[in-house]
């Protein structure tokens, strides 16, 4: 076998597991036992198939591009290789970044929502709260009626639900019920 097939072959083979694990998830995570830590908590197989996609591409490159003999060769598919693994690794520490972060319901104490299914007193309705770049249904539970749409104010937290009150018309410019 030539070193031109070996490099077709890690272009293919690459390319075609990294699609895979992107369209079917965490297909591959049975070469985790590689456990190389990258940080910022994802799986290190799509950066391996990266690399070896990187790898037969820089190698063909080498060989059919700039003429360079099979020896030679390897350098650009090595180094194209580490390039486009450092690529993959910025994309998911970026990505990393972008995902919403978790919170408690504890940190909602405080926040204003608006009621989407009432509450009746002492029973269980649907607040909507937007904290922290994102918008969340609860249930929740008031002393008073709430109507659908009245905003409120969370004064307490039960396990995962929300203990509200509404905020009477006078009060809506303040943060406090």
């Amino acid at each position: 076998m030539t070193l031109e097939a070996v490099y077709w072959i890690a272009l293919a083979v690459g390319a075609l597991f990294l699609l895979g694990s992107i369209v079917l998830g965490d297909v591959f995570d049975f070469l985790d036992f590689l456990d190389l830590d990258l940080g910022g908590g994802f799986s290190a197989t799509p950066i391996l198939f990266t690399a070896l996609a990187g790898f037969g591409a820089g190698g063909l490159l080498g060989l059919k591009a700039f003429d360079l003999s099979e020896g030679a060769s390897v350098w650009p598919g090595l180094g194209t290789s580490a390039v486009m693994a450092g690529l993959a690794v910025a994309l998911f520490m970026a990505l990393d970044k972008q995902e919403g972060k978790t919170f408690g319901t504890g940190e909602l104490v405080g926040e204003r929502g608006r009621c989407v299914l009432a509450i009746p007193p002492n029973r269980e309705g649907r607040v909507a709260i937007h904290y922290a770049g994102m918008t969340r249904t609860y249930t929740a539970s008031s002393t008073d009626p709430v109507a659908v749409g009245e905003e409120v104010v969370v004064v307490d937290t039960i396990g995962n639900a929300l203990k509200v009150q509404a905020i009477a018309v006078g009060q809506a410019g303040s943060r406090e019920a």
